[in-house]
């Protein structure tokens, strides 16, 4: 009798493995996913803080007010980037004479906004409080 050595791997063990690597690619994706969403955040609070600095020096070259010329960004030399795979906007500016309020949309959580405002507040809010008319929890 001649006995035949099969190698090789069966289908049920091929379907085995290619299983363990779906989940575990699934995973990963998820965890690159929230990742990615901090960085977004992290880019949004940097970008506000860059308007910030913007804002003042709008202030004191406008003679003690940030009126309507401190309101636009391209006058005030910023750039705001929406992430990709980011909703909500990138920034928005409001101003009074006495005061300014900055916020965005966070990517991490749609329902929260980072805001600034004349007063030296930096801090993450609900973005219903935000975008509410009148004053806010980090408005002037």
């Amino acid at each position: 009798m001649i006995k035949i050595n099969q190698k090789g791997f069966t289908l049920i063990e091929l379907l085995v493995v290619i299983a363990i690597i779906g989940i575990l690619a699934s995973i990963v994706l998820v965890s690159l996913n929230d990742a990615r969403n901090k960085g977004y955040d992290t880019e949004v609070k940097s970008e506000i803080a860059q308007i910030k600095n913007a804002m003042e020096m709008c202030y004191d070259n406008n003679n003690g007010t940030y009126g309507t010329e401190c309101n636009d960004a391209t006058k005030l030399g910023t750039t705001a980037i929406v992430p990709p795979g980011c909703s909500g906007t990138a920034y928005e500016i409001k101003t009074t004479a006495q005061g300014y309020k900055i916020y965005s949309t966070l990517c991490s959580d749609t329902t929260m906004s980072w805001c600034a405002d004349s007063s030296g507040v930096s801090k993450a809010t609900t973005t219903t409080i935000v975008t509410a008319s009148g004053n806010s929890s980090c408005g002037f």
